[in-house]
């Protein structure tokens, strides 16, 4: 056998898997251009399923906003400003009324764990005031102390210093 005898096998056998590589590459391109199509038609279902209901809810909300045109009244101004302005102000004593009221209510309906809580919260201020009270008094004695001390300390130095001229 020759090597020239050999080649042609080899060709036939190399031209085989190329030629069904081929076709196995034009079937997935078939599948994926079935898959493509579908997906298209799918998502043009999907977009005109959302402008239909867009649609949709553009006019429900078109005909609430013209039944509330028609239903809406126009504003009675009555009276000189100064009576609206008195209008105004009562509306205003109202509301702190009823905020007040409803505190009230709140600080009488609590629980006295979270009573006990707001008592403290709103001692914290008067407590930091009298620690930092304290600690300037405390500053003021510690200092008049240690002036104290250092005024001894030379008192009893100037004593030794004397003493030790005497015994010379």
């Amino acid at each position: 056998m020759t090597a020239n005898s050999n080649e042609p096998a080899h060709e036939e056998t190399a031209e085989a898997p190329a030629a069904k590589a081929n076709g196995l590459k034009g079937r997935a391109q078939g599948r994926a251009a079935q898959a493509k199509d579908a997906v298209a038609g799918h998502a043009g279902d999907a977009v005109r399923t959302t402008q239909e209901k867009a649609g949709q809810v553009k006019d429900t909300v078109s005909e609430l906003a013209s039944k509330a045109r028609e239903n809406a009244t126009a504003p009675a101004i009555t009276g000189p400003p100064a009576v609206r302005g008195a209008g105004a102000a009562a509306i205003g004593v109202v509301a702190a009324l009823a905020v007040w009221l409803l505190r009230r209510r709140a600080r009488r309906n609590a629980n006295p764990w979270q009573h006990a809580a707001e008592t403290a919260k709103s001692q914290i201020k008067t407590v930091r005031r009298e620690a930092k009270s304290g600690l300037k008094a405390a500053r003021k004695r510690s200092r008049a102390e240690a002036v104290a001390q250092v005024a001894s300390a030379k008192a009893k130095a100037h004593k030794a210093k004397a003493r030790a001229k005497s015994w010379k």
